[in-house]
């Protein structure tokens, strides 16, 4: 039977052991690295949370998405649809005396978005800087889904001869959505 150097035997298995471990990471440099990325990310994250840029592109998605909404209703309903914009929000109706917001579809509430203060969640820090759709801050849309200016004084309502907007701010980020003349088409620039 051969006989086994136990000796030879044990410093080979040491000999791997020790080049195994020359391959892995210190303790000290994982924990380098965990404070580096801790203190980026104590830098970049609240900056991501207080841009005004990303608050007032989330408030015209919400703006434009409405407008839609009122747009499409109009057309499937071939009534005529109102939104009416104050300082502090809007509201979508179906008559221009704007006496009774219609209900949410999803909350089954009053359709009222409100902006600043006071405003609705995500609102709460962008406000309506200006609204005009030539001169009458109520937008209608037909039963075709075309845009329209609304007199509450006479009551009627007007094809837009240029572009309705509405302009949105966050500090000092502006934003702007435009609704088009007869198509209805709806964007976004900044102002």
């Amino acid at each position: 039977m051969p006989r086994v150097d136990w000796e030879v035997l044990g410093s080979d298995v040491m000999t791997q052991k020790h080049s195994q471990s020359q391959s892995a990471f210190t303790l000290v440099e994982i924990l380098v690295v965990v404070v580096i990325l801790g203190l980026i990310s104590a830098v970049i994250i609240p900056q991501i949370g207080s841009r005004d840029d990303l608050r007032c592109a989330a408030s015209a998605r919400v703006v434009m998405s409405d407008l839609i909404y009122a747009q499409n209703l109009a057309i499937s309903q071939q009534q005529t649809r109102y939104v009416k914009f104050t300082s502090t929000g809007y509201g979508v109706y179906n008559a221009g005396t704007a006496s009774t917001p219609i209900t949410h579809p999803i909350n089954k509430t009053a359709y009222l978005q409100t902006f600043g203060a006071s405003g609705s969640a995500g609102l709460v820090n962008t406000s309506i800087g200006t609204s005009t759709f030539d001169g009458s801050p109520t937008l209608a849309f037909d039963e075709l889904g075309s845009p329209y200016s609304y007199d509450a004084v006479g009551n009627t309502i007007t094809p837009l001869a240029a572009a309705g907007e509405i302009v949105l701010v966050s500090g000092t980020y502006r934003l702007k959505v435009s609704i088009e003349p007869f198509t209805g088409e709806m964007t976004v620039v900044q102002d």
